[in-house]
């Protein structure tokens, strides 16, 4: 549960508290972060993060769906698309934010991005269907979200854990020859 409000006072200790948290997993295992320390590192009491999250994960889940969010902005701001460039803007956005992604991954907490991602397939959807040459059946159109969103996420999960051998336009390039290759030929 994250408590939703307009109150700039409670939204500005969210970000404090986000930001401490992201901070502390820098310095730690995310298992070995206590309530107290988020609170401590953000200058706010227990009191204060408890009427604003009710767990460390509300906390990340609040931050994942900003990242979500960001990227349908990015997309929608994108104009004409197409999945090369569905890709890219996911690939640049993760990139952006490569040392939190990899905190996740280390922490065992990376299926946390693909959760926030997945609630944002369906609007995705909705900004792509018409830009590709093939349709899909509604009957399998989830199947379908989630064999391209898993994909883009395992691409993401092995670059992180190959320690970035290969470079973000390595990965980018990757990503275009597989969209190819899954092109059905006429």
């Amino acid at each position: 549960m994250i408590y939703s409000t307009d109150n700039p006072i409670a939204i500005q200790s969210q970000k404090w508290l986000v930001a401490a948290l992201l901070d502390l997993m820098k310095e730690k295992p995310y298992d070995k972060i206590s309530i107290k320390e988020i609170a401590e590192k953000a200058d706010l009491d227990r009191s204060t993060f408890y009427r604003n999250f009710k767990s460390k994960e509300n906390v990340l889940n609040l931050y994942l769906n900003e990242l979500a969010e960001k990227y349908v902005n990015n997309l929608v701001e994108a104009g004409e698309i197409d999945m090369r460039k569905v890709s890219k803007i996911f690939l640049e956005l993760m990139y952006e934010h490569i040392d939190f992604i990899s905190a996740l991954r280390k922490n065992g907490l990376s299926g946390f991005l693909l959760d926030a991602f997945n609630k944002y397939l369906p609007y995705i959807h909705k900004l792509t269907q018409d830009k590709f040459p093939h349709t899909i059946s509604e009957e399998h159109l989830e199947f379908a979200l989630a064999f391209n969103a898993g994909g883009m996420w395992n691409m993401l999960m092995k670059w992180i854990d190959e320690d970035f051998v290969h470079s973000y336009t390595d990965i980018v390039k990757a990503f275009y020859e597989i969209s190819n290759f899954n092109f059905v030929k006429k």
